[in-house]
């Protein structure tokens, strides 16, 4: 099963709902209790097991992520 990301960072696992204009909520029908979820980026394996490393001669494509591209890094603040 997919996992998801809440707003507030926790994983979901359970029955999405697909909305047409691409976005995927929680729950199998829309109610007030639905959350909007985004997907979790995952690392792409080989048959082994191991983990894909990236191509360099391939810039526009990043292997070792799962749909070819990889998550957004968080920035950390300065330190004074």
């Amino acid at each position: 099963m997919t996992k998801y990301q809440k707003h507030d960072g926790s994983v979901y696992e359970g029955q999405v709902l697909v909305m047409p204009d691409g976005r995927i909520k929680s729950g199998s029908t829309l109610t007030a209790d639905s959350v909007r979820l985004f997907p979790m980026p995952e690392r792409s394996r080989d048959a082994d097991g191991g983990f894909h490393s990236d191509d360099p001669s391939t810039p526009e494509i990043h292997e070792a992520w799962e749909g070819g591209k990889a998550p957004i890094k968080k920035k950390s603040r300065k330190k004074k």
